[in-house]
């Protein structure tokens, strides 16, 4: 914790943008309780300003890391010359009920505000698919090398390299190796899934980001992972680190991380894969429909590898594995014993 002076002219900005402020918003414990209680015993000028910033924070608990100072300063900006228009008597005294109103105003502003800087920012990014079946390697401008598995998508902003945080988002699954110091800086590689973010400044781990499950494993390096309602959390090599979305509990394993980016080398190795998720991955790589009909079987567990361009082999192996008959029907594949 900060000394309790550094709050005492501190602003609704820069308090919002304050870890231990955020952390006592998000994550109360009686400790922070009584140090904020103290500041504001010490200084209650700063009344409003506590408020303020307490709605920004749970207002933009999502977004706010991804906004840049200048963006949310000029809509905090256009907020107090609304708000100052509206109350022409600085020293007017909000009922409860009023403040409730006026802090969902704030909350409509600022979001109405930022909506047009996310929009600009994103209105024209940068994107690299690949399709089923496909393994596509993509060199950044930073030097830092991306290999997509299939099914995959890379976004990044058009002016990516003038940023101060080198950004992407991923949907599916890829393997990142980071250039440490792009031209000599070294800048903060983030990684956005629907889950949470990774935080890199160099290092290869693999991320895979399917079905409200994100899954990081790290060959080399460190990383920090930042969950919502966790603290962040470092991870080292041979870490796997796997959450969903919606839920709080969060897995952390040590395994062979070789085995995670065997893709890259045109690998599918599986070892004691339940056959339920063998079958999501072939309908997530291979846009294959798999059907099992005893679905006593999908918690069965299989180990095999194969090429990754040879997804029929796989289902041969199974079928011999657990005597099953393939049968093509429409557009499913029906594994029957």
């Amino acid at each position: 914790m900060k000394p309790l002076d550094y709050y005492a002219t501190i602003d609704t900005i820069e308090l919002a943008r304050d870890p231990d402020f955020r952390m006592w918003i998000l994550q109360p414990t009686p400790e922070r309780n009584r140090f904020w209680d103290s500041v504001k015993a010490l200084y209650p000028q700063q009344q409003t300003i506590l408020d303020e910033a307490r709605l920004l924070v749970i207002g933009l608990e999502k977004t706010w890391q991804e906004i840049p100072e200048t963006a949310v300063d000029a809509s905090f900006q256009r907020l107090r010359k609304k708000q100052a228009e509206r109350q022409p008597d600085p020293k007017r005294v909000f009922f409860r009920p009023r403040f409730f109103r006026y802090a969902a105003a704030v909350t409509l502003l600022l979001v109405a505000g930022l909506a047009g800087w996310f929009y600009t920012r994103t209105a024209s990014p940068i994107e690299y698919k690949t399709a089923y079946g496909q393994i596509r390697t993509v060199t950044l401008p930073d030097g830092s090398v991306v290999t997509l598995n299939a099914n995959s998508a890379l976004q990044m902003a058009d002016d990516w390299e003038t940023q101060e945080r080198r950004e992407v988002r991923l949907s599916g699954e890829a393997f990142f190796d980071v250039n440490k110091k792009p031209q000599g800086r070294r800048k903060p590689f983030v990684v956005h899934t629907g889950v949470g973010d990774v935080v890199v400044l160099g290092t290869r781990f693999n991320v895979n980001t399917r079905h409200a499950h994100t899954q990081v494993v790290l060959q080399e390096g460190k990383v920090k992972v930042a969950l919502p309602k966790h603290a962040d959390m470092l991870m080292q090599p041979g870490d796997l680190l796997e959450t969903t979305t919606g839920k709080t509990a969060v897995r952390r394993a040590k395994v062979d991380a070789d085995r995670y980016v065997a893709w890259r080398e045109n690998l599918l190795v599986m070892e004691d894969v339940p056959l339920g998720e063998i079958i999501r991955r072939l309908d997530d790589q291979y846009g294959l429909k798999v059907q099992i009909t005893n679905k006593k079987l999908l918690a069965e567990s299989f180990s095999g590898s194969v090429p990754v361009d040879q997804p029929e082999l796989l289902l041969r192996l199974m079928a011999v594995t657990f005597h099953f008959k393939i049968n093509k029907k429409e557009n499913q594949i029906v594994l029957s014993n």
